[in-house]
């Protein structure tokens, strides 16, 4: 989802190492939603700016995306961003950080992609591999 400007096939949701991009912020009152609602943007720090820009345009709504590095859930806690967007499997580490879920994104799992150039030129080495994992 978060692909760089690269063509790729998706060749099989292979079906595990399920997760959740989420939205989160901290938890109480959602200064996410009061920041859009007072100011008509809301900043959100995120490792896939992509998705979350993605997701706010889709929404309607505007967001200021910072991207960061390391620990996304503490750039709330600082005061730098009022929510983050993110990967959860359990939600442990957001609820070790005081955050909560306010939104589903996406449910994500492991796929198996190919580029264009390989899935025409290596097809044959592609579908043996796809019928060994059962995917053919």
């Amino acid at each position: 989802m978060e692909q760089s400007e690269r063509e790729v096939y998706e060749l099989v949701d292979l079906g595990y190492g399920r997760c959740q991009m989420v939205l989160a912020s901290v938890a109480g009152e959602d200064r996410a939603a009061e920041a859009l609602r007072r100011l008509g943007v809301v900043r959100i720090a995120t490792k896939y700016p992509r998705i979350a820009s993605a997701h706010f345009h889709a929404t309607g709504r505007q967001a200021e995306i910072v991207e960061v590095k390391g620990s996304v859930e503490l750039a709330p806690l600082t005061g730098l961003v009022e929510a983050i967007v993110d990967l959860t499997a359990t939600g442990t580490t957001l609820r070790e950080n005081g955050l909560v879920i306010r939104e589903e994104i996406a449910v994500c799992t492991a796929r198996l992609i190919a580029n264009p150039v390989a899935h025409k030129l290596r097809a044959s080495v592609i579908d043996q591999v796809l019928e060994r994992i059962g995917a053919a």
